[in-house]
């Protein structure tokens, strides 16, 4: 009996099902089509014999490009979504956009009107004609102006020497507004041939409640310094009226900045580059406000709860491009130096070395101001501890280049010092209204300081004593 399933012919009955797949009643392929393709094996398929509703080669390259197309262009889109965030997030938390909405800085405006009329001695800074600002920080005060005769008997309160009020004259010449002569004046500005020499000092600070302490520290022994001009860069998004006040009673030309360092840079506070971006911000406002063409000038950067001896100054004020110096206090070895021999760098000393190619203190080294403009994209990385290796490989600085200060680095002129850090204390007080005398008064001015606070509510109980009794408050 022949088997009707191989059969090449089949009776009329079974035609109708030739359409269907079927072939004589008998299903011609184990598994149905899968979609969008034709059965090839179904002859009686006219869809398949003229190629209706199978891809051509032309439109399956075609939907690979335009898939590939689509990928590309979500990579590019997702790579400039993640750049613009970043450099949003910069602008809003650096950016001076945001400052002049603050309160203080609505009150340093009236500050600097009103002391604008009491400042006669102004002076255009290293020969620029204007002072300029970046968008990437805020500039809230600027006095440029030399030390006045006037200035110079304040100052002398504060002198050391004991003879200083009887040997000190003031040159009398009109012409010569600023000449000040005396035995004195060379003993606290050292050698007279380098007082030409103009020294940026960079100091970044932030907020806390050691903070007025540590500039006033920092302040009154940067007044014994003759041709210094101070950048107080502090990491705030706002100008501090605390320090806007501090600052002009030591007589210094000085910069206040706010810079404030980006938020994406503070989820991790045991690696947080602290004061770069107030470092960053001072180069960035020399780079605007230097006259390029002007070498006279030398750049330092010295930390507000640093020591220095004022020897360093003079040591500093012959960089003719970049100088070295130990500095104490500082890892595991209690001092980081280069090591010098003949007369050259040949290595360093430093407790962690890191493969760092300098690895110096930020208080070890000063530089000439035109390699700021010799290498106009010089910066410091937001990277804790290789913040000095990177900004001086940046400069491309050799090792035959640097220049030993210091009695060719045996001497210790800065001390990496440390003041310890506290929580602030709260005063527990029954009422403010009732404070007695000068208490209520005081209270303010710790609370504006930021060193401490009061509470009607929470805090340490406090008390007063008379004759040997203790009364609450």
């Amino acid at each position: 009996m022949t088997d009707r399933r191989y059969s090449g012919s089949c009776g009329s009955s079974s035609s109708n099902n030739s359409n269907n797949g079927y072939r004589c009643g008998i299903k011609t392929q184990l598994h149905a089509p899968s979609s969008g393709r034709c059965n090839y094996h179904n002859n009686n398929n006219n869809s398949c014999k003229t190629g209706v509703g199978r891809p051509t080669t032309a439109a399956m390259h075609l939907k690979k490009t335009w898939k590939t197309a689509a990928v590309m262009f979500l990579a590019v889109a997702a790579v400039t979504t993640v750049t613009a965030a970043f450099y949003f997030n910069y602008a809003v938390t650096a950016c001076c956009a945001v400052v002049p909405l603050s309160p203080s800085l609505l009150l340093q405006e009236s500050f600097n009107t009103a002391a604008a009329d009491n400042e006669p001695y102004r002076s255009k800074l290293a020969g620029s004609s204007a002072t300029r600002t970046s968008k990437l920080y805020a500039v809230c005060e600027i006095r440029d102006h030399l030390r006045s005769p006037a200035d110079r008997d304040r100052f002398s309160r504060y002198r050391r020497q004991t003879d200083d009020s009887t040997s000190s004259t003031v040159d009398k010449n009109p012409g010569n507004k600023y000449s000040y002569t005396g035995e004195s004046e060379t003993a606290r500005n050292g050698d007279a041939e380098n007082d030409t020499t103009l020294i940026y000092f960079i100091t970044p600070t932030y907020p806390r409640r050691e903070q007025i302490a540590e500039l006033t520290r920092l302040g009154q022994t940067l007044m014994h310094v003759s041709r210094l001009y101070w950048i107080v860069a502090d990491d705030r998004p706002d100008c501090s009226l605390q320090i806007m006040n501090l600052l002009p009673d030591f007589s210094i030309p000085y910069t206040y900045i706010a810079s404030p360092m980006p938020s994406i840079y503070k989820h991790n506070p045991d690696a947080m580059p602290r004061g770069v971006s107030n470092r960053r911000a001072a180069l960035n406002w020399i780079r605007l406000n230097h006259n390029i063409n002007d070498s006279n000038a030398v750049i330092y950067f010295g930390d507000d709860d640093n020591t220095f001896h004022l020897d360093l100054f003079k040591e500093i004020r012959t960089t003719k491009k970049i100088s070295m110096f130990p500095v104490g206090l500082v890892g595991e070895y209690g001092v980081s130096s280069p090591i010098i021999d003949k007369g050259k760098v040949v290595g360093f000393f430093d407790s962690w070395p890191a493969k760092r190619k300098f690895p110096v203190d930020m208080a070890g080294f000063a530089i000439n101001v035109q390699l700021l403009f010799k290498y106009p994209y010089a910066t410091m990385p937001y990277k804790a501890g290789f913040e000095e290796d990177r900004f001086l490989s940046a400069l491309a600085i050799r090792l035959d280049e640097i220049e030993p200060k210091a009695e060719n680095c045996t001497r210790i002129l800065v001390w990496h010092t440390q003041t310890a850090k506290k929580p602030k204390p709260i005063v527990m007080v029954r009422s403010k209204a009732t404070l007695p005398g000068s208490l209520a008064t005081l209270l303010d001015q710790v609370t504006m300081l930021g060193i401490g606070g009061v509470s009607e509510t929470t805090g340490v109980r406090s008390y007063m004593t008379k004759n040997g009794n203790i009364f609450r408050v």
